[in-house]
C-alpha cells in the first residue's frame, strides 16, 4: 500500500512538473517575442531580456531534470524497462484519466518547444542580418574617413621638374 501511494504522489508530481514546463515554455515564447521587438527596434532593453531568457531556460533544465527523475522512479514501479524511459512510454500502463490528460501536457509541451526553437532561430537570423548592416556601416564610414592609398597631398610629393602638377609633363 505504500508503493502505491508513492506510485500515485510521483504521478501528480510529474504532472504538475509538466504543467510548470508549459508555462515555463509559454514565458519562454513570450520573452522571445520581446526579444525580436528589442532587436527590431535597436532597444537598450535587449540585454535586461537575454539575462531573463537565460533565467528561465535555467528553470527549464531543473523542471527537465526533476521530470526525468519522477519518470525514472514511475517506470521502476511499473517495471517498465528500456535503456531511456519517456513519459509516452510509461502512458500504456496508466489509467485512462491519467494517460489522456499527461498527453496532452506531452503534445502541448511539443508544440511549445518547437514554436519556442523557431522564434529563436528567426531572432538570431535577425540579429545576424542587423550585424552584417552594423559591419557594412562601419566600413563604408571608415573608408569614407580615410584617404585612397594613392592619394597624397601635393606637398607630401616630391616635384619633378617639367610637371604642371596635373599629371602632364611639359617638354620643350
Amino acid at each position: 500500500m505504500v508503493q502505491h501511494d508513492q506510485f500515485s504522489e510521483d504521478l501528480m508530481e510529474l504532472e504538475q512538473a509538466l504543467v510548470r514546463q508549459f508555462r515555463t515554455l509559454q514565458s519562454l515564447i513570450e520573452l522571445t517575442q520581446k526579444e525580436r521587438e528589442a532587436i527590431l527596434k535597436d532597444e537598450d532593453k535587449l540585454m535586461s531580456l537575454v539575462e531573463e531568457k537565460e533565467a528561465i531556460l535555467d528553470q527549464l533544465g531543473v523542471i527537465e531534470d526533476r521530470r526525468r527523475g519522477l519518470v525514472q522512479d514511475l517506470a521502476l514501479a511499473l517495471k517498465v524497462t528500456g535503456e531511456t524511459t519517456s513519459v509516452i512510454d510509461l502512458l500504456p500502463h496508466l489509467n485512462p484519466n491519467s494517460a489522456t490528460s499527461i498527453a496532452r501536457l506531452v503534445d502541448g509541451i511539443t508544440t511549445l518547444a518547437n514554436h519556442a526553437r523557431e522564434l529563436n532561430r528567426a531572432n538570431q537570423a535577425i540579429a545576424y542580418v542587423r550585424m552584417d548592416w552594423l559591419r557594412a556601416t562601419q566600413t563604408f564610414l571608415i573608408g569614407m574617413v580615410q584617404p585612397d592609398p594613392d592619394y597624397r597631398p601635393a606637398m607630401a610629393a616630391p616635384v619633378r621638374r617639367g610637371a604642371t602638377g596635373l599629371g602632364l609633363e611639359v617638354r620643350a
